[in-house]
């Protein structure tokens, strides 16, 4: 089941983000330094996944084919970086908790999430989530060396005070980290299928300088200065 599009009851959304809180907002389109998000719904507030645009909730979720939503039903659910219980279903189709923070938008895959991971914090393991790899990544997405730096990342990015979450995947660039501030501000962008980016953050990694380098990395900040 593939996302077509997310909508409010008034307009389409670029992207729906769950946050921390389990608030929403529209994420949109970001230049580094641009902090634009619009309030959805707040927290608490089910998702409504289903085959056709409605008004009948804050935030729904359109889907190619809703022949299968009903099997979510009581399942644990993974959709772009964000992940959902299904509560119940009705004519209007499957609504839907949140459960963990993330970002949904067109073109990612609804993936029931297996047992063994329904308890774990944060996106990491993640379930892969069928959109295609950037031309010019060798080491695939969802491969264990990929997974393991991209949640060294994650976690580095936390403990420096900053809002992880995974971005772009399935587009030319490639899947990317973005680290944001309390303002919502972009303050770090870092390339997850990039090979050089790749080999240095291993390299960093190894000689126990990658918190230091992301450290100095937000200091220099241009809009800080």
């Amino acid at each position: 089941m593939e996302v077509v599009s997310v909508h409010t009851p008034g307009s389409d959304l670029a992207a729906l983000e769950i946050r921390a809180d389990f608030s929403m907002v529209e994420r949109r389109p970001q230049t580094i330094g641009a902090g634009l998000s619009l309030a959805v719904a707040s927290a608490g507030t089910e998702v409504l996944f289903t085959d056709r645009v409605t008004r009948e909730a804050e935030a729904a979720v359109v889907v190619k084919d809703d022949s299968h939503l009903i099997d979510l039903v009581g399942m644990s659910f993974a959709v772009g970086t964000a992940r959902f219980d299904g509560v119940e279903i009705d004519e209007l189709g499957l609504w839907a908790l949140p459960t963990q923070q993330g970002v949904v938008q067109a073109g990612d895959v609804l993936r029931p999430i297996p047992h063994r991971i329904e308890d774990s914090q944060g996106p990491f393991p993640r379930v892969p989530d069928g959109l295609p790899d950037a031309p010019e990544n060798v080491e695939k997405r969802f491969s264990p060396p990929y997974e393991e730096r991209a949640e060294r990342l994650w976690q580095a990015i936390v403990d420096l005070g900053c809002r992880p979450s995974l971005e772009w995947a399935g587009s030319e660039d490639g899947e990317a980290i973005v680290g944001r501030g309390a303002d919502d501000r972009v303050r770090i962008v870092i390339d997850l299928e990039d090979q050089a980016q790749q080999q240095a953050i291993d390299e960093l990694y190894s000689r126990g300088a990658l918190s230091e380098w992301l450290s100095e990395t937000l200091k220099n900040d241009p809009l800080d200065m």
